[in-house]
């Protein structure tokens, strides 16, 4: 596919922050239709997992390779899979990648949290926000750049964004060139046949003529799908599945752990939404002016209680960043939070949060949270150039008539 290139000035790939691409509406409409099918194959492969095989990982086929928390990572066996892998294409074709270290990888498992909460923790609608989830969550994503924007959210689908973006994957090291990725991204959310409600994140690897090709990087592939079901016990199930192929000359085991790191980072992202929450709630609390003298209290906030008498007491004592009050080292917790969420600028800030606090911000709904986000996002200037040309009406269908993810 060839899209129509602009750019505000040349440079480095990873600096030239200006770059988009103006796609044009029966281009957008096949790169969503592109993240739709990735999001059918993979329901596909979920409802197998759920209703024909219990939910048990064959190990014949499957490897186990990690586990964090209620979630497991399988790594497919090389006796199992094919001489290489394949992709598919913006025309709907399925594509050969000249890769053999390009392993799948499932993660199948039971997230902390709500649905909500998982979804608020993995949206992103600008560089800035995906850099504040990658310094939370350490998905080994960098230098991430949208080129194009296809759908965004609205008040009644506040989790939906959908567009085109490149990046880098991994840190560089020495004697190898960094892998570079140019893909679509989509997110919403969506509803089953038997009435669950479905979240969804996509990042597959797409052709398109860039503003500035960099030859100091390699073009990675990949095509990576996280489905997050709620279920009808209030717990949330993660399945995802996908592979991503290095390119050039890399083994796998140095391949691999960088892919578990991505997926794992994304398909666990609650705790990026407490910090979200966290964000604002710092922010009403100054916005209140509710600043005073640090010693006006004498005991802890938390459930301990503890008297803050004597030097060596007082010296232990810190503020809760959002409630204000004085917390010992034991109730308080120190948590990367994102600075900026309020206005959609970058920066992450280290913070003193009481447990209790903590506690009321995993208890409020993200929904609330991520509806301040629309309300009070200032788009940046950049985003009207790079935004697609289709039109206000197209836009409105696309967004209308997105795929219905049947499952059985």
């Amino acid at each position: 596919m060839s899209a129509s290139i602009s750019s505000s000035h040349s440079g480095l790939w990873n600096t030239a922050i200006h770059d988009h691409l103006n796609l044009s509406a029966e281009e957008s409409y096949s790169l969503v239709n592109l993240a739709n099918q990735a999001v059918t194959d993979t329901v596909e492969g979920y409802e197998k997992f759920r209703f024909t095989d219990d939910r048990v990982v064959n190990p014949r086929t499957w490897k186990d390779v990690g586990h964090r928390d209620n979630v497991v990572v399988y790594r497919e066996r090389s006796g199992r899979r094919p001489t290489y892998p394949s992709i598919r294409a913006m025309d709907g074709s399925m594509q050969l990648i000249p890769c053999k270290s390009a392993p799948s990888v499932k993660i199948v498992g039971v997230l902390q949290g709500t649905l909500d909460d998982e979804m608020y923790g993995c949206f992103v609608d600008s560089d800035d926000t995906v850099k504040m989830r990658s310094a939370v969550l350490g998905d080994m994503v960098e230098n991430f750049h949208w080129l194009a924007t296809i759908a965004r959210p609205s008040p009644e689908d506040p989790f939906r964004f959908c567009g085109v973006a490149r990046c880098t994957l991994g840190a560089s090291v020495p004697l190898a060139k960094t892998r570079g990725a140019c893909l679509v991204v989509s997110m919403g959310m969506t509803t089953t046949q038997h009435g669950e409600r479905m979240g969804y994140y996509v990042a597959h690897s797409v052709e398109l003529s860039e503003p500035i090709n960099d030859d100091s990087y390699i073009r990675a592939k990949c095509s990576l799908c996280w489905i997050k079901t709620e279920l009808t016990n209030g717990k949330v199930e993660l399945y995802m599945k996908g592979f991503a192929a290095p390119m050039g000359i890399v083994p796998e085991f140095a391949a691999f752990p960088v892919l578990v790191r991505c997926v794992l980072g994304i398909g666990m992202t609650s705790d990026a939404a407490y910090s979200k929450k966290l964000a604002w709630m710092i922010h009403d609390t100054e916005k209140a002016g509710e600043r005073s003298p640090l010693l006006l209290m004498k005991d802890c906030v938390g459930r301990c209680k503890k008297s803050f008498r004597g030097l060596k007491s007082k010296a232990m004592v810190r503020r809760c960043h959002v409630c204000r009050k004085n917390v010992c080292s034991t109730c308080q917790v120190v948590r990367k939070i994102p600075i900026g969420v309020t206005n959609g600028s970058g920066g992450i800030n280290k913070c003193s949060i009481c447990i209790l606090c903590i506690h009321r911000a995993k208890t409020m709904s993200a929904v609330l949270f991520v509806r301040r986000d629309l309300h009070s996002k200032r788009w940046k200037s950049i985003d009207a150039p790079r935004t697609s040309i289709t039109t206000s009406t197209e836009r409105e269908i696309m967004l209308t008539e997105r795929r219905f993810y049947d499952t059985r």
